[in-house]
């Protein structure tokens, strides 16, 4: 069964391990289209998608200045999403 939430995550610095401040995230593709919809960290690392589908599944780029990254997520209603950039 389908539905539609808001879907929490955190990004991490892979070298300190400490959360990371003014991180983009935004969908680029997977089970569902979502054209612009991006999100950015708060100073604890947090970033909300809102309103998207589970289950599914989502490619997501993670920015940080020059850093980036491509990932694949499967999503579930209680799922939580930790990414280490």
């Amino acid at each position: 069964m389908t539905e539609t939430k808001s879907v929490k995550g955190i990004v991490y610095s892979s070298s300190s391990g400490k959360p990371l401040e003014g991180v983009i995230v935004t969908i680029t593709g997977g089970t569902y289209e979502y054209p612009d919809i991006s999100a950015q960290s708060d100073g604890q690392g947090i970033f909300f998608l809102p309103e998207i589908k589970v289950p599914a599944m989502y490619y997501l780029s993670i920015r940080n200045g020059d850093q980036s990254k491509t990932i694949e997520v499967h999503l579930n209603r209680d799922s939580e999403i930790h990414v280490r950039l």
